[in-house]
């Protein structure tokens, strides 16, 4: 199988490997933090120099991300600042919501978008960061699976069950099972955490109990104050944010009904004729670039029929079920068709060619992995976005799309993924070491890690790009 075309994003960022074709796709993007920072004021004039943002949606969002973090808990003043600031240029990080709110990486995209504005604002670039949370998509493994820590290669997995009926539904609709449910999921993490705290003795292990519990009383307090997956990983997240982390970093709920009345506007400029013609053949191209240089797409070839968004049906049996549309005309007019995937229903808007109108039916349309920036930077200046390896994927294809239109668009950063040694992990490797198996953990790790600290500390940023590859080779080795 082909490499993916986050490799090539890779090579180019740690080697400079790859720099016609990575240039191309993703708009030169910066290789460090800092040069995603000095990139704010000529992305945020781009802004004004188009109809792409209407400024009094950008408005009433700020109202209403005031009202959501106030209401999800996490609305300090640190993020009632920010929600004031967003105007002047939003670097944005996004995922998932997810059981037990998700990953631990979820943190480092966090705190990556946080960092690019500190270092914005000492030099002098105005700039704020906030948090998109798409609780829209679909139920799927991913989601409602997680694996806490266990003795053992497989984890402990704690899944939220799916009721008959919703396994169409987003996130934001799977009702979350009963209290038993949870306190059986507690106390089964710490079941798996008892063997590891094991092999630590005395104060240190008193206070690795303490912090599993200040973490289980975090996702109690969320779970008890939520109705569904997506409320609960949204309270998680802007707990862990803003009260723990004092980060001062809003929410966007994607599928709050008030935003997603402002989200449409997005999805109407992809629908209008020019815009969508030049966005379908412009996606195709970056599509046909990728692979004719051995590399694999993101995303698939988007045919005539795509359509920048799904719908979600109305009837209540079907629990806001995800339908795909079509897109064909009828004249002057353009036709989106579906049908759902759990009653069966046709489903047809029908709008005009020329002055798509979606007003009717915004609170039930969500977007697609390569329409969702399209929408929110119509209500946002967003300046840089912070992702992982699947959206520097499908941004690939995206990026010449948005260049092709002449819509701005945010630099692409991909986050740096931060692992954690434990107590645990080191007595097994010691463990492993006597027996003579080759482990990862010795003298050789900590003097590269220590090695790209202190590079760091210089800003000596070649010497500490060479320690990082040192280190990756120490990996795969």
């Amino acid at each position: 199988m082909e490499p993916s075309i986050v490799a090539a994003y890779d090579a180019y960022v740690w080697r400079g490997e790859h720099c016609d074709l990575v240039s191309g796709l993703y708009d030169s993007p910066p290789v460090t933090l800092a040069e995603a920072a000095s990139r704010i004021p000529e992305i945020r004039a781009a802004y004004d120099d188009t109809e792409w943002l209407d400024e009094d949606s950008l408005k009433k969002l700020q109202q209403r991300l005031a009202v959501l973090c106030k209401r999800l808990g996490c609305m300090t003043p640190g993020v009632k600042h920010t929600i004031g600031r967003l105007g002047e240029g939003a670097v944005e990080a996004a995922h998932q919501s997810a059981n037990l709110g998700g990953p631990a990486f979820i943190l480092n995209k966090a705190a990556t978008a946080v960092r690019i504005v500190g270092i914005a604002n000492e030099n002098g670039i105005a700039s704020a960061a906030y948090f998109c949370v798409a609780d829209y998509d679909e139920v799927q493994p991913e989601l409602t699976h997680v694996r806490t820590p266990l003795m053992g290669h497989e984890g402990n997995v704690i899944s939220v069950p799916v009721p008959q009926g919703y396994e169409h539904s987003p996130v934001s609709a799977l009702p979350l099972p009963s209290s038993d449910w949870y306190e059986d999921a507690q106390d089964s993490i710490r079941e798996g955490y008892r063997p590891l705290f094991k092999s630590v003795e005395g104060p240190a292990r008193a206070i690795l109990e303490e912090r599993l519990e200040q973490a289980l009383s975090l996702t109690r307090w969320a779970f008890f104050n939520s109705s569904t997956l997506g409320e609960w990983a949204l309270r998680i997240l802007g707990r862990l944010f803003n009260v723990e982390g004092r980060l001062g970093l809003p929410l966007f709920s994607a599928s709050d009904p008030e935003l997603r009345k402002l989200l449409a506007r997005g999805f109407e400029m992809l629908l209008r004729p020019e815009v969508r013609k030049t966005f379908l053949a412009s996606h195709r191209k970056a599509g046909e670039i990728i692979t004719a240089s051995g590399f694999r797409r993101g995303v698939g070839d988007r045919d005539g029929e795509y359509v920048p968004f799904f719908y979600e049906c109305v009837n209540a049996d079907c629990h806001r079920a995800r339908t795909r549309l079509t897109y064909s005309e009828r004249g002057n007019r353009a036709v989106l068709q579906g049908e759902c995937p759990s009653c069966g229903e046709r489903v047809e808007i029908e709008i005009s060619r020329s002055d798509p109108d979606l007003s009717d039916v915004a609170v039930n349309l969500s977007p697609r992995v390569d329409s969702r920036q399209f929408a929110l930077d119509a209500v946002i200046p967003v300046v840089c976005h912070v992702g992982g390896p699947g959206e520097a994927a499908y941004y690939a294809q995206v990026i010449p799309a948005a260049t092709a239109m002449g819509a701005p668009f945010p630099s692409f950063v991909r986050y740096p993924r931060m692992f954690f040694n434990t107590p645990w992990s080191e007595s097994l490797a010691r463990t492993l070491a006597e027996q003579d198996v080759p482990v990862l953990h010795g003298r050789e790790l900590f003097r590269t890690l220590g090695r790209i600290n202190k590079f760091r500390k210089k800003k000596r940023h070649d010497e500490m790009n060479a320690a990082v590859a040192e280190l990756g080779s120490l990996i795969r080795s």
